[in-house]
């Protein structure tokens, strides 16, 4: 028979919940209150909890009618009207078989104000169920009037406890309404200590189970005002021979006489929990349990919350259960233990299959390695324990004195009082090749490899040793391969470094290790475990191991691992080669980006979580290794959890979401992906990427639709704004250069100033090597003033001393442009001689253009114009137009001697001014 434990039985009943399961609302066809549920017969389930609405009275269904109503919850709903409209409130619930009334203010004064008379339960021949819980105002005791319950004939379970205040006298057990209770199977009442279970016990045949439940009583300060039995002598349960579960929960129990359960010959299940003041010393009583008894339940006898030594199982303390030949199960939570007598596990029944001592507070001693004589014990729960070393035991049993343990050679470790432990020479070979460990070697506890070796029940399947604080590393230790262990729990242990490997586990198949802030396993660590099926190491941090490792090269076995929570960011490319029969792969709550591992030889997976992690996009390998997983075997499904990854919803992953579309279910495919969010990457000024949530295969489809419009719209347009964009850079290059295309020139004839020698010809940055310029006068002229220039202006400036260049000096093959910039650029002055002709020549233009930018580099005007036959500006350099008069000067053609000389007078004083003009 199932056990419902006694802490949930009190929260559901703190809730005010009724026994039965709770489901969401099917419809609204219950209207005041709500339908849950139906069964096959259209039956329904209809809670009314907590309904003010009703005004103290059964709720008027208008939808359906009372006969379809199998279960009604009224549980917190006061019902002090319930007989104001009729006497028979209850009359057409034909079918109802459960009814909670738990809270619900009835009462059965014996005035005019009571709400439950002999008429009240009238049309109930078909309940099953009652909950009349938390009434206070509701005693039933042998002096109730049993006319109250003789409508329900059917009834199998009535719960009744916190009904019966001690103070106020009620405290004596309903045995004289019980017993018109023919099919009564089971009652949860309150507990008293004057009056045992009356005679009348003696004829209910299939009255198995009483609970006697202090332990729901609310508040919990209360709990004495209806349950508080103190002593349990030998009549107070003489008359239950039929009773096969009887459990006593915080009732105040002190003591059990010697003889209590003498009579109980059909007890198959006694629960003695949370009678604090019993205490592990104060149980004679149980030399007279049956021994037929299968299980017996006696967790927190001692008080949780009272500073207390810790207690000791002793010899003595079994020997009041070892007649029991049947008993297959034992708890002992909460009880403080810190350690069983050697002793003890000697005359422990061999009958017992599961021990439960969780929530004590037990050390790692010799001790335990006595537990192997429970030879058929299958199941041992020890989680919540506190686990701490021994001391005392440790510093009387060890035979040597702390040398470094990896001196340790050729050494026999034997228990002072155990021979098997001892280790025979044979095996000694091994110590002295004991390889360096990264996992820290403390002198308290650690024992080199086969020095001892560890011995288990030989049946044990299960072992628990979870949330227990143990604080040590794993080591390579040995254990008695006679063992059928199958399945460890050992998660939230501080186990914080793995080296192993355990040897002795050849039938484990489930191993639970999570939440133990381990950083380290040695890669061997599971390669002695081949059996393994199911691996539990998430919420550790495993991320180095992971992405460095391959620790279950090994175990080609494994179906489910979860490596969930443990900051992962990447995966050995090798860690899950060998895993060709892996059905569940939980990867969740990381923080991987990408799935670059292989996983194309899975062909039974059926669910892999990737949920909670970075991942931007799918690789075109991950997505064909999944569709090659489903295609190759038939209707399996396979799931894939993507949900809360921040997949990006862009262009350049379009066929990845149109993948996961066509994949998201519902779908045909056999294989199912589930996605809650996409992030949009375009247009983003603040650079965070904007998320879009998916509910729906609907959702996605929308998504992808819209991105498809989008892009295929953005791509004519990104390649017509690029080209735009080009034409425009180079239109603005283009304006720039012509703009500036003279200076450029400039710059570059007058940078390059590399020396060179052509046909006698020596360039002109070879002849100013020594000096600022080469020439006193360029001077710039059209055809037509040819002949001027070359047989009258030249000479004449000759004889007056100046250097002069003019563009006929340069020796045809030469460039051009570059003689004239460079000709310029080493002239103190610039002349223009302004004739009649059409200015429109290379050379002058050259000249003209290249004089203004000397100008500019030199920082002032270098230029004079002459007027010769011609007194217009035009095609002079720009500089030159807007300077002052005197950079002007008239040559007169048809002039006297006196005019020349005056000429010529004027021509070198404006030259002068030139040459010494600085600014």
């Amino acid at each position: 028979m199932a056990i419902l434990k006694p802490y949930k039985l009190s929260l559901l009943m703190i809730l005010g919940f009724s026994m039965t399961s709770v489901a969401e609302p099917i419809d609204e066809m219950c209207s005041p209150c709500v339908c849950v549920s139906s069964d096959e017969r259209a039956l329904y389930n209809v809670d009314c909890r907590f309904n003010k609405n009703l005004e103290g009275r059964l709720p008027e269904f208008k939808d359906i009618n009372e006969s379809k109503i199998r279960s009604l919850n009224m549980s917190g709903t006061s019902l002090y009207n319930l007989k104001n409209q009729t006497q028979t409130p209850f009359e057409f619930y034909s079918n109802l078989q459960e009814l909670d009334l738990f809270n619900t203010s009835i009462n059965l004064s014996k005035n005019n104000s009571a709400t439950v008379n002999s008429e009240t339960f009238k049309g109930l021949e078909k309940l099953a169920v009652l909950n009349i819980a938390h009434n206070e105002q509701f005693p039933v005791t042998s002096e109730t009037d049993s006319n109250v319950f003789k409508r329900l004939t059917s009834l199998k379970k009535l719960i009744m406890y916190q009904i019966n205040l001690i103070p106020s006298g009620n405290m004596s057990y309903p045995s004289q309404i019980l017993r018109y209770f023919l099919t009564l199977e089971e009652i949860w009442i309150d507990g008293f200590s004057v009056l045992p279970f009356g005679t009348e016990f003696l004829s209910m045949p299939n009255l198995t189970v009483i609970r006697i439940s202090g332990d729901l009583i609310r508040p919990i300060w209360q709990d004495q005002d209806f349950c508080y039995m103190q002593n349990i002598n030998d009549n107070t349960f003489a008359n239950l021979l039929f009773v096969r579960n009887l459990s006593i929960l915080n009732c105040g129990v002190k003591t059990i006489s010697r003889y209590a359960f003498i009579n109980t010959k059909s007890l198959r299940m006694l629960d003695l929990s949370m009678n604090y003041e019993l205490g592990l010393g104060e149980l004679d009583g149980l030399r007279s349990l049956n021994s037929g008894l299968e299980v017996l339940i006696m967790d927190s006898l001692t008080h949780p919350n009272k500073l207390e030594c810790p207690n000791r199982i002793m010899k003595s303390t079994v020997e009041l259960i070892k007649h029991i030949t049947a008993l297959k199960m034992v708890s002992l939570d909460y009880n403080k233990i810190s350690e069983i007598d050697k002793d003890a596990f000697e005359i422990i029944p061999e009958s017992l299959e599961h021990l439960r001592v969780r929530r004590n507070k037990f050390e790692l001693g010799y001790y335990l390695l006595y537990a192997s004589r429970m030879k058929n014990l299958r199941k041992l729960e020890a989680s919540f324990t506190h686990m701490d070393l021994q001391f005392s035991v440790l510093n009387d049993n060890l035979e040597f004195k702390h040398p470094q343990m990896y001196q340790y050679n050729n050494i026999t470790l034997a228990h002072k009082n155990v021979n098997s432990l001892s280790l025979s020479n044979e095996n000694n070979s091994y110590i002295g090749h004991h390889k360096d460990l990264d996992c820290p070697k403390s002198l308290l506890y650690f024992i080199p490899t086969v020095v001892i070796t560890a011995f288990i029940p030989p049946k044990l399947e299960y072992l628990d040793i979870s949330h227990s604080k143990i604080g040590f590393p794993i080591y390579d230790f040995y254990i008695d391969s006679n063992n059928s262990l199958k399945t460890v729990i050992a998660s939230n242990s501080l186990l914080y470094c793995w080296d192993g490997p355990v040897h002795g586990l050849h039938n484990i198949e489930m191993i639970d290790l999570s939440n133990n802030f381990c950083s380290n396993v040695n890669e061997n660590f599971f390669t002695s475990i081949l059996k393994l099926k199911r691996l539990h190491i998430q919420r550790n941090y495993l991320h180095l191991v992971v992405a460095y490792k391959k620790i279950f090269q090994s175990n080609s076995e494994l179906e489910y691992i979860d490596l969930s929570i443990n900051r992962i960011n990447n995966i050995h490319p090798q860690l899950f080669k060998h895993q060709n029969k892996l059905k569940w792969l939980n990867l969740s709550m990381n923080n991987l980006m990408v799935v670059d591992y292989t996983i194309s030889h899975m062909q039974l997976l059926r669910v892999l979580n990737l949920s909670d992690n970075h991942i931007t996009t799918l690789s075109k390998e991950f997505r064909s290794d999944l569709e090659g997983i489903v295609s190759s075997r038939n209707k399996i499904t396979l799931t894939v959890d993507l949900t809360n990854n921040v997949i990006s919803c862009s262009c350049d992953n379009l066929d990845v979401l149109e993948w996961i579309l066509e994949h998201t279910y519902p779908t045909s495919s056999l294989l199912i992906l589930k996605m809650t969010t996409c992030y949009y990457t375009h247009n983003i000024s603040s650079g965070l990427p904007l998320p879009v949530l998916i509910r729906s295969k609907a959702d996605m489809y929308f998504q992808v639709s819209f991105l498809q419009k989008f892009c295929l719209s953005y791509t004519p347009l990104l390649i017509s704004m690029v080209v735009l964009l080009i034409f425009i850079m180079n239109v603005i290059i283009g304006a720039i250069i012509h703009r500036f295309r003279w200076k450029i020139r400039y710059w570059y004839y007058v940078g390059n100033n590399k020396e060179a020698s052509v046909n006698g010809y020596t360039s002109i940055e070879a002849s100013l090597r020594f000096q600022r310029f080469k020439y006193d006068i360029y001077l710039a002229y059209e055809e037509d003033a040819h002949e001027f220039v070359l047989e009258t202006l030249r000479p004449k400036l000759v004889e007056l001393d100046y250097v002069v260049f003019v563009h006929d000096d340069i020796l045809e093959g030469l460039p051009l442009c570059n003689v004239l910039t460079k000709s310029i650029h080493a002239s103190r002055v610039v002349v223009f001689v302004l004739s009649n002709g059409s200015r429109e020549s290379l050379e002058w233009k050259i000249a003209a253009h290249m004089t203004n930018e000397e100008s500019n580099h030199r920082g002032k005007p270098i230029a004079l114009a002459m007027f010769y036959d011609s007194n217009s500006t035009r095609a002079l350099p720009e500089g030159l137009q807007v300077l002052r008069r005197d950079a002007f000067i008239d040559y007169p053609a048809n002039g006297s001697e006196d005019e020349y000389t005056a000429f010529f007078e004027d021509f070198k004083a404006k030259v002068k001014i030139i040459m010494n003009t600085t600014f």
